[in-house]
């Protein structure tokens, strides 16, 4: 797309769990380290609360510095509408630098986002100048990625970002990195990565908790098996725009900035190793969000 963003983005999931001591803390602590994008949805929270804290914290500041998103997940076309002025409200800013369609979960699904006018939303409030990109994420399954782009492809529409699962045990299991990655570069699509740390599962534990294996306790990779920075640096060596981070605290967000602060440009060889390395534990139970097409 021509757009700058910076290598590691703020996930607004996890920005409104921190306490509330530590929202203040941490917008500065992000501003500081370099981290210019900041990732919400409206879903994230009761009455929007992350969309609200990004209200209160970050943009009265700092929105004319930042590259911010937001997403709606609705499958209801005034509903869509409706989000979309209530993000605006929210965040106190006239206009989205992304608006995404939020987690697409199946082929049927992809379909259904076009069919009920929800991505005709997102086309009229981009011409309107309300956004200035439009994207769709995903975590369920590689094939309705697939699909959206097919689609977007199919009836000319561009398309600006695809957001999905991007770790070290991907590759080994229903992989967006191998099937969805190539087909987005070559749509010229800029791709940005989340559940880099699979919903915290790569610590070992239950993550976030959700789906059907997520009440079933993952092994640790992280650092049983690889360091903090191998994960790290594994996504980063892939060709994303962005790599959007999960933190419980300010301690843990400040581990990714330096994690970025202090990359490695990793061989193939390095690559593949920590690949390897993951795959002994990758997996439904590791990566709780996938559908598990196999069952």
């Amino acid at each position: 797309t021509g757009e700058s963003v910076t290598m590691l983005g703020i996930g607004g999931q996890h920005f409104r769990w921190l306490p509330d001591d530590q929202l203040e803390q941490a917008v500065e602590i992000a501003i500081g380290g370099g981290v210019r994008f900041f990732d919400t949805a409206n879903a994230y929270g009761k009455d929007q609360l992350s969309e609200r804290l990004y209200g209160k914290y970050l943009t009265p500041k700092y929105r004319d510095e930042i590259f911010l998103m937001t997403k709606t997940s609705t499958k209801d076309a005034k509903v869509a509408q409706e989000h979309l002025e209530l993000s605006l409200k929210n965040m106190k800013t006239d206009v989205l630098d992304l608006w995404q369609v939020h987690n697409v979960t199946s082929v049927e699904d992809a379909h259904r986002r076009w069919k009920d006018g929800i991505v005709d939303v997102f086309i009229k409030a981009q011409q309107e100048g309300k956004v200035r990109m439009i994207g769709f994420t995903g975590h369920h399954d590689y094939r309705a990625h697939l699909e959206m782009l097919k689609l977007f492809k199919e009836r000319g529409v561009k398309l600006q970002t695809v957001q999905m699962p991007i770790n070290v045990v991907d590759s080994s299991y229903d992989s967006f990195i191998r099937e969805v990655i190539p087909v987005a570069q070559k749509m010229g699509v800029g791709l940005l990565g989340m559940k880099s740390m699979c919903g915290g599962r790569l610590f070992g534990g239950f993550g976030e908790g959700w789906g059907e294996h997520g009440k079933v306790a993952a092994e640790p990779i992280v650092p049983d098996l690889l360091r903090f920075r191998d994960a790290t640096d594994y996504v980063w060596s892939l060709p994303i725009s962005t790599r959007i981070a999960g933190f419980d605290n300010v301690d843990q967000l400040q581990q990714h900035i330096d994690a970025a602060k202090h990359l490695r440009k990793l061989t193939p060889e390095q690559q593949e190793s920590i690949l390897t390395t993951a795959a002994q534990r990758s997996g439904p139970v590791m990566e709780f969000y996938k559908k598990d097409t196999l069952a």
